[in-house]
């Protein structure tokens, strides 16, 4: 069953679901949700946990979705898997009252329960610290008219040590024997070494290479713990010397806003299909294509400094023209999310990512005149 929050919704998912004939369940529908032990879930957004949570909040699924998704259980259960794991979990005031003195740099903030990149910082040195702290505190208050609890935890705050290392994100299931499956990997790249965006991920044939072994051995031991089948997940982990750490999980869905297509356009993978129908992708024969091409994709965001509301219209032609290679320019229009399109590409040139990583993306948004503005 999909359990569809209607914002956001993906074009391939919504084909894929008449297509095969998906049982569809919407985020504010009044119907029972009939759901079974061993039911095939998949939504498209967090916020549809609230579903599961209302009318079966004892299924497995359900569950694990709550402990996962609540960053300090997660991490309290996985600590033991590395030695220098190490996290603590404050509330917003103690957050503010913390001596900066006391605090193990470099460090992590973030909400305890998060979506995207919203109020997570890096704070490398204890200079760093006061306008770290602030920025999360006004991420917070602006966010509360667009998250709910549910989604954005605005109270409690996780203070954790910064793990080095290259960063990936995966989407994944576990079948009905518990065994992972991995349907795409992304590598993240980040403009500086302070940058938390979502701006882009991306992904090659020896991209899938570098980790995936790695990630496949991580998989196993943590649904040693978790004893999950038929689960569909992203998660976000870094690779260095020591092995693969988890960042985060995010339960039952794949890369947010429709993202995981990125597969569809990399390796004619359907992430949804290939969950529902149980396919474990050809991975060998994919590393050992001939295709060099990196594909990726690009959140773009209206910048913080912007209120949404002040913004008349985007030239969204002028912004794909920043792009070599376009391989679907998704329009979001979302009164929930500062996302505003989602932009599928090809490269062969990371210096293309590079660039694009520091666009400036005010000059594409034009605003409403002073005085329609202040009505």
């Amino acid at each position: 069953m999909l359990i569809i929050d209607e914002q956001t919704v993906s074009p391939i998912l919504v084909q894929t679901a008449l297509k095969h004939r998906l049982p569809i369940y919407y985020k504010d529908d009044e119907r029972p949700l009939d759901i079974k032990e061993h039911s095939k879930i998949l939504t498209n957004s967090e916020s549809c946990l609230q579903m599961l949570q209302h009318h079966h909040p004892e299924h497995i699924h359900t569950k694990v979705s709550q402990l996962v998704k609540n960053k300090a259980r997660f991490r309290g259960m996985v600590a033991d898997l590395d030695e220098d794991y190490n996290f603590k979990l404050v509330t917003v005031d103690e957050l503010l009252c913390t001596k900066k003195e006391n605090v193990p740099f470099p460090v992590v903030i973030k909400p305890n329960r998060g979506y995207s990149s919203v109020g997570v910082y890096i704070v490398k040195e204890e200079k760093e610290w006061d306008q770290a702290v602030q920025r999360l505190y006004s991420d917070l208050l602006l966010s509360r008219s667009m998250y709910s609890d549910a989604v954005l935890d605005s109270e409690q705050i996780i203070i954790e040590g910064y793990i080095e290392g290259q960063e990936y994100a995966l989407d994944c299931y576990y079948d009905e024997a518990g065994e992972p499956v991995i349907l795409n990997i992304l590598k993240r790249r980040f403009a500086h070494d302070q940058d938390t965006s979502d701006r882009i991920y991306y992904t090659s044939s020896l991209i899938l290479d570098e980790v995936r072994d790695q990630a496949l051995d991580y998989l196993r031991l943590l649904n040693d713990r978790l004893h999950l089948q038929n689960y569909p997940f992203h998660i976000e982990m870094r690779k260095n010397e020591t092995g693969v750490i988890p960042i985060e999980m995010n339960p039952l869905r794949f890369a947010g806003a429709g993202t995981t297509d990125v597969s569809h356009y990399a390796y004619d993978i359907n992430s949804a299909l290939s969950y529902f129908k149980g396919v474990n992708p050809d991975w060998e024969t994919i590393v050992n294509r001939a295709d060099e091409a990196y594909y990726g994709f690009f959140c773009a965001e209206v910048p913080v400094q912007i209120s949404m509301n002040l913004i008349q219209s985007i030239e969204h032609d002028k912004l794909k023209e920043q792009f070599s290679d376009v391989m679907e320019y998704r329009v979001i229009q979302s009164a929930g999310d500062r996302t505003f399109a989602v932009i599928f590409f090809r490269t062969h040139c990371l210096k293309e990512l590079d660039r694009l990583l520091t666009l400036d993306l005010e000059p594409f948004l034009t605003m409403k005149p002073v005085k329609e503005a202040v009505r």
